[in-house]
């Protein structure tokens, strides 16, 4: 609990005083003797290592979000589900589905792998996660694997992966669902029907939610904005079914298709509204097979499309209109993994294989253009325990190629790289265990970087990190000291108008987490100590804060289980291009409650913003204040 009382910004007292609640709502619930469900500690983990772990078990460092945890939040988007997890920040342009930046250890998302199922998800063409509008009811659980993964995941991994896990059908085929309601005229519902049959495993859902939304310009620094609510939709249909042929052979396919529509504001426009209307398919069709007692194979491929249309009242952005913007962007992405593991001895597992992303996206409007990249990957891991030690190797080569063509000039670029990562372990005792690693990361340029300097190079990266876990029946408890460095970063250059290997950046801090059965009382803490600074600007880099930290306490009392969340952020410098701009700290509360009302319906409800704190993740944009929403979801069991 030390880091958070670490953070000093211009909100001390209000972040101080979420806090001292955080402290009383802990005291008050544990005076109750109600059992409350047991949080799931130690989960099985797949990330770290590309095979089956327990959390506890793994070297580097991951955060489990269970389904669970996804429920019991009651989180309208990805990024307000992470928000609180350590390492993980975010930046908004407004509301639901806007804009957002997003960082991991320091890293911003051009340098963070989103992976769902396995596969690495579909990027824009020009680097950035499309995390915005994936549904929360599609996901059984999610890992977040902090610091440099090049070795495991190749490039651009070098601040992490989030690996996203969609639902598997289980028990016997049940319907389920969800209705929510709430403040900004949010209304959302969910249905799914899903099970275990006859050697099938299967899972079928759809959803549509709006909102109302908020004005996303903050007038009082963008006074020639459009003052309007900005609002926000989206609808998804997923499906994903597996057939066990024999105990040797699975056979399965997913499919998903989600949309939505986002409303924003020109900073210049009073009387414009604007539309973002972003659309992502995927099918998907994979194989698995026990080839002895030892081996295991697995062979996934993939394809998927997205598509995006930018509309300026209602008419889409064309050639000649004299704007600077694309009125429509469209693309797919070819994905092939066959990955295989390899049970060496009891203690020791081998894991080796390859996998090709191939990437095409054009843009139609004044600046018209044709971007292409290719990547193909030969990885291979080993894990080994021997006595009161933990080893891990992983070493990976990966060959980029990209093409970018416009009416001016053509360009390509070609990155060829061996990444690696070397792990111990050291079981202390019982309860205790250290941990360090290093490892090695790059990230290629991108094709819209490419466009006006075909000179470019990888950036490149090295980290080392140590740490001590600590895990008994009740606490599961990781803390990690981690040194980063990025050399030959890729900024842009005001002054040429290209991108330039002009940039280096280094980040060092400490991490702690924390999963906890205390009393009957459920705990989740995170907390956050770091430097992020960009050597080449002497300056912080923007929009990370030195300080952040989350408390997640619950209780089951009686029929009910009821929690609170406080999380507090130090400021932040908004940005480069901001000189003197400065966000200031904030902390926020929520509170939550569900209750059970049989075995099938359970009755949520969330307040968020409880306080009705003012804050902003970007210089211009407002962030929603006080909101209630509440949840009847049925799941049968």
């Amino acid at each position: 609990m030390t880091c958070l009382f670490l953070m000093k910004n211009r909100s001390n007292r209000a972040r101080r005083n979420a806090l001292e609640l955080s402290a009383l709502a802990v005291s008050l619930i544990g005076a109750f003797q109600a059992q409350a469900q047991a949080l799931e500690l130690d989960p099985v983990v797949v990330s770290a290592a590309r095979t089956e772990q327990a959390l506890s078990d793994v070297l580097p460092s991951v955060s489990v979000v269970t389904r669970q945890d996804i429920e019991k939040s009651q989180a309208a988007s990805l990024a307000d589900l992470l928000q609180g997890e350590a390492g993980v920040e975010f930046g908004r342009n407004g509301g639901p589905g806007s804009t957002t930046s997003f960082f991991l250890r320091g890293q911003d998302s051009k340098n963070v792998v989103l992976m769902i199922d396995g596969v690495r998800a579909q990027t824009d063409g020009i680097g950035a996660l499309q995390i915005t509008d994936l549904p929360l009811h599609q996901i059984e659980r999610i890992e977040i694997l902090r610091g440099n993964a090049g070795a495991l995941y190749g490039e651009s991994a070098i601040g992490g992966v989030i690996q996203v896990f969609t639902r598997q059908g289980k028990g016997t085929p049940h319907a389920y669902g969800a209705l929510t309601l709430g403040s900004y005229g949010t209304r959302g519902v969910y249905a799914g029907y899903g099970g275990s049959s006859e050697g099938y495993s299967f899972d079928i859902n759809a959803a549509k939610s709006q909102s109302d939304g908020f004005s996303a310009m903050n007038t009082a620094q963008k006074n020639l904005a459009n003052p309007d609510r900005d609002g926000y939709e989206s609808q998804s249909v997923s499906a994903r079914v597996e057939k066990r042929v024999d105990a040797d052979l699975s056979l399965g396919m997913r499919l998903s298709s989600r949309s939505s529509k986002v409303n924003y504001d020109d900073s210049t426009g009073v009387t414009d509204t604007h539309q973002f209307r972003p659309k992502n398919d995927l099918l998907g069709v994979f194989v698995r097979k026990a080839i002895n007692a030892d081996w295991s194979t697995t062979l996934d491929v993939s394809r998927s499309e997205l598509s995006y249309d930018d509309l300026k009242n209602g008419v889409a952005y064309a050639a000649g209109d004299g704007s600077y913007k694309n009125g429509r962007f469209s693309g797919s992405q070819n994905s092939v993994r066959w990955t295989n593991f390899y049970q060496l001895a009891r203690d020791a597992g081998f894991n080796f294989g390859l996998e090709q992303n191939d990437e095409k996206f054009s843009a139609v409007g004044n600046y018209g253009y044709d971007m292409g990249r290719k990547t193909t990957a030969l990885f291979a891991g080993l894990t080994h325990k021997l006595d009161r030690f933990t080893g891990q190797i992983n070493v990976r080569r990966d060959d980029v190629k990209v093409e970018h063509e416009d009416s001016w000039s053509a360009n390509n670029s070609r990155t060829t790289k061996t990444t690696g990562l070397i792990g111990l372990g050291y079981q202390l005792s019982p309860q205790w265990r250290l941990t360090a690693s290093t490892s090695s990361g790059f990230r290629a340029p991108t094709a819209s970087e490419v466009s006006g300097n075909p000179l470019l190079t990888a950036e490149t990266h090295k980290s080392n990190e140590v740490g001590a876990v600590y895990v008994d029946g009740t606490t599961l408890l990781r803390a990690v000291y981690f040194m980063t460095s990025t050399h030959d970063a890729i900024d842009y250059d005001q002054t040429s108008g290209n991108y330039l290997n002009i940039g280096e950046a280094r980040n060092k801090g400490l991490e702690v987490t924390l999963r906890a059965q205390w009393w009957g009382n459920q705990v989740k803490l995170s907390a956050v100590s770091q430097d992020p600074w960009s050597v080449s600007y002497n300056e912080p880099l923007a929009r990370r804060a030195r300080q952040y930290a989350s408390v997640d306490v619950s209780r089951q009392i009686m029929a009910y289980d009821l929690g609170i969340k406080v999380y507090a952020a130090s400021h932040r410098k908004d940005s480069h291009y901001n000189p003197g701009v400065e966000l200031a700290g904030y902390s926020t509360v929520a509170l939550y409650a569900s209750r059970k009302i049989d075995d099938n319906w359970t009755a949520r409800v969330r307040l968020e913003n409880a306080f009705d704190k003012q804050y902003q993740l970007a210089y211009g944009y407002n962030t929603p204040g006080r909101g209630i929403y509440a949840t009847l979801q049925y799941s049968p069991k």
